[in-house]
């Protein structure tokens, strides 16, 4: 079952030592076992302790939940202890024949293929930003800025985005501007009103504002002290050196009540307990191809029931995910890659805490995981707009892939024809 979403006056952040013995798992289950440990158990120990996976075993059985992990679990990096994977600079062939070049031939560069074929970039970085990093009482924007390690010249939490935090103390105003196509404003907690050349919008905790491209100020105003999660796609502009002159959608707003109703239609749909996921993919009528909340921006309203595991899958675009609400115990394990039965191999955790986000690097396999006795929300927005346009988004999950490469195949695109 669902519950609404909350912000807890108090969170716990769990704390994690690197696991030296973790038994590989052969498949994962899904909301069947509860955990006490965030190692993976065996079918072995599962046995012994005669839990088998039946819902509503005996009250004298520990249950488990069963995370698909290989290997050691590990902590997430932190900004000082990021470490970039170096290469050997590649043969520039036209400085080497033709060092004397002028005019418009001296910008040209020309390289072997395959030396440079999938060049070493800076990784994006699985890197949070929590409830504390805005804990002081004064008006303000907080934004996760991991330019530095992406190597760019202009804020930036991803190549191609920008998520902040924006505190609004009582009767005070805070404005924001940003050369965007898409801004995202999710009210985590509050109420208030945003006030712009396209208009005055009213909002309350839970509900979400996304304006078009807007080259003045917003002013945003709080009638109680209010935070809002702020994402938009000013790094990608930057990175293009353009500017947003034109309006592809019109002012939208996502109302709490409304999107909660949803999911609770969804939940009493047929079939409805089999989903590993029970979410809502907000769209809008602009965007009806790519079921998108813009041309850029995309966002899923998701819930974790208690006692779940949901299975490992992985897309192209980045994950900029707020933590809406969550107990102890529920997380998210990232791995570069998975072992032939599903299981992720030596993944980092991620611990979410209501009110902090943090970042799904793209390609990478994550899992979410809820050990604890209540629901966790999540609110992920990723630049999946634009991959989805580009046929390049590219959703996997493991069961899928395991089946194909069982069946001695390996997709490379998913079936549109």
């Amino acid at each position: 079952q669902t519950s609404e979403p909350h912000l807890p006056k108090t969170q716990t952040t769990t704390t994690l030592q690197p696991r030296t013995e973790t038994r590989i798992m052969q498949k994962a289950f899904i909301g069947l076992c509860l955990a006490h440990s965030i190692a993976a158990v065996s079918p072995t120990v599962m046995e012994k302790q005669q839990c088998g996976f039946v819902a509503g075993a005996s009250e004298d059985c520990e249950l488990r939940i069963v995370v698909p992990v290989q290997g050691n679990i590990q902590l997430p990096p932190t900004p000082s202890n990021y470490t970039l994977i170096s290469e050997d600079e590649p043969t520039e062939y036209l400085d080497r024949l033709f060092r004397d070049r002028e005019g418009a031939l001296r910008p040209g560069r020309v390289y072997e293929y395959e030396s440079v074929s999938n060049p070493k970039l800076n990784p994006v970085p699985i890197l949070s930003l929590g409830d504390s990093d805005y804990a002081e009482n004064v008006t303000g924007i907080v934004s996760a800025d991991f330019s530095e390690l992406l190597g760019t010249e202009y804020p930036a939490t991803s190549p191609n985005l920008l998520a902040s935090f924006i505190k609004i103390m009582p009767g005070e105003t805070q404005e924001t501007v940003a050369d965007a196509t898409s801004q995202a404003f999710y009210v985590v907690s509050g109420n208030g009103t945003t006030e712009s050349d396209l208009g005055t919008f009213e909002w309350g905790t839970g509900d979400m504002v996304v304006i078009p491209a807007l080259s003045t100020a917003m002013k945003h105003t709080a009638s109680e002290m209010a935070v809002l999660y702020w994402v938009h796609d000013g790094p990608l502009l930057s990175y293009l050196g353009v500017t947003a002159d034109k309006r592809k959608f019109e002012p939208t707003v996502y109302k709490k009540e409304m999107l909660l109703e949803c999911v609770e239609e969804i939940r009493r749909e047929p079939g409805a307990e089999g989903r590993n996921r029970m979410g809502i993919l907000l769209g809008n009528k602009d965007t009806e191809k790519t079921k998108t909340i813009s041309h850029t921006l995309w966002a899923l309203l998701n819930t974790i029931p208690a006692k779940t595991v949901q299975l490992p899958h992985k897309h192209n675009s980045v994950a900029l995910d707020l933590c809406i609400s969550a107990g102890p115990n529920t997380y998210t394990l990232m791995s570069r890659q998975i072992d032939d039965e599903g299981n992720l191999v030596d993944p980092v955790r991620m611990d979410w805490t209501a009110g902090g986000m943090f970042v799904t690097p793209p390609g990478w396999w994550h899992s979410h995981v809820n050990e604890g006795g209540e629901p966790g929300w999540v609110l992920p927005l990723q630049d999946a707009g634009l991959y989805t346009y580009q046929r390049s988004l590219d959703i996997r999950f493991s069961p899928d892939s395991i089946k194909q490469y069982k069946e001695h195949r390996i997709a490379g695109v998913m079936d549109q024809f």
